[in-house]
């Protein structure tokens, strides 16, 4: 009789390890990671180099920005919820709260709502202010003629089509016979001679002048025979 009752008692105990090891809950881990895969009832996560697949269900509970639009959203469509497949993409950084051992997904929470490496909108590049078109140089012409007025600022040639003025500066070059030993003797004692007292009333010359309004500017006077 008491082999019986001890017999019974031991299978009583039995049965309530059995049973209270099928209700202990199952441990929660977390871990995060790179979304590698998403489906409708499973989600691979690169951990670490490593890949972890968890189990996916209608208890998943998945935390990201916009989800409660969404959901709210497809509330409205008369849906029960969102699918995984709309909240979650490959490329995501997600954290993972799930149970083992059965690797079911609790909570899939987005990190990063971006996926890493996908292109960065192009950012308009500002327009690069365009240079104003530089003015056009005002074209040169030379004229042939004799002198018959000269000053410290002005040149009056008479051409064959009649007297031409000219201004003249210390930009003004002239060249002829004779004129370089000058330049190098006004030079030796530190003077620069004017036009006036290289080239004479009476002087052919030929000048290369530039200008369209008002008086040419000469830039070069060439003596090519002096005067009497």
């Amino acid at each position: 009789m008491n082999r019986v009752v001890a017999g019974v008692l031991a299978g009583m105990m039995g049965l309530a390890g059995v049973s209270a090891a099928a209700a202990a809950p199952q441990e929660t881990q977390s871990a995060r990671g790179i979304v590698s895969a998403v489906s409708g009832d499973s989600l691979t996560v690169t951990v670490k180099d490593q890949p972890m697949k968890f189990v996916v269900d209608a208890t998943t509970d998945v935390v990201a920005p916009g989800g409660g639009t969404m959901a709210r959203a497809a509330k409205a469509e008369g849906k029960k919820g969102v699918a995984i497949t709309s909240i979650v993409k490959a490329g995501q950084t997600v954290e993972v709260q799930y149970h083992q051992p059965a690797m079911h997904a609790a909570v899939v929470r987005v990190i990063s709502a971006a996926a890493p490496g996908a292109s960065a909108p192009t950012m308009a590049k500002p327009e690069t202010a365009k240079p104003e078109p530089a003015e056009p140089k005002a074209k040169s012409s030379t004229t042939a003629g004799q002198v018959t007025a000269i000053s410290g600022s002005s040149l009056i040639v008479k051409t064959a089509t009649g007297e031409a003025s000219y201004h003249v500066d210390g930009t003004t070059r002239v060249i002829g016979t004779g004129l370089g030993t000058k330049a190098r003797e006004d030079a030796a004692v530190g003077k620069k001679p004017t036009l006036a007292e290289v080239v004479a009333v009476g002087d052919t010359v030929s000048v290369t002048a530039a200008g369209t309004t008002g008086t040419p500017h000469a830039s070069e006077v060439r003596v090519t025979k002096k005067g009497k």
